[in-house]
């Protein structure tokens, strides 16, 4: 993975940092804010399906450009590396026990963490309830 990488942001929290949205938590804000200049925070590959999904439908809303061209902006950022699908990904999101979200993007997400290392920055309860990947919340 890539060095010096310590978080891994769910799709929610990405999208909610993006767009400077209240539901940020405060641990995750001071967090992040904290973060040297150069630190860079990760996101799955996947996230950018989802976000794109959510955009396209409505359930997340931009304002200024149309949303394709804004998810492209969003993905461009410095300080932001998206972390490929892999085997080794691939094989562990299928490795968690029965109580984890059988939402694969979920499990993929969570996978691209563990194997690298990360602490997933996520809202979800189930998956932070868990224990199968270290969280932040």
């Amino acid at each position: 993975m890539v060095p010096d990488l310590k978080y891994l942001l769910d799709t929610h929290v990405w999208l909610w940092t993006v767009l400077a949205d209240a539901r940020v938590s405060r641990a995750v804000r001071r967090t992040l804010a904290g973060l040297p200049a150069k630190q860079r925070v990760g996101i799955a590959s996947i996230s950018l399906k989802e976000a794109a999904w959510h955009l396209a439908r409505g359930r997340v809303v931009v304002v200024g450009m149309p949303w394709p061209e804004w998810l492209r902006q969003a993905a461009r950022a410095p300080q932001l590396e998206i972390l490929p699908l892999t085997v080794e990904v691939a094989i562990a999101s299928e490795a968690f026990g029965l109580g984890f979200p059988a939402d694969p993007a979920d499990r993929i997400i969570a996978a691209t963490a563990k194997i690298g290392g990360l602490t997933l920055i996520t809202a979800d309860r189930p998956i932070r309830a868990s224990g199968e990947v270290a969280t932040l919340w």
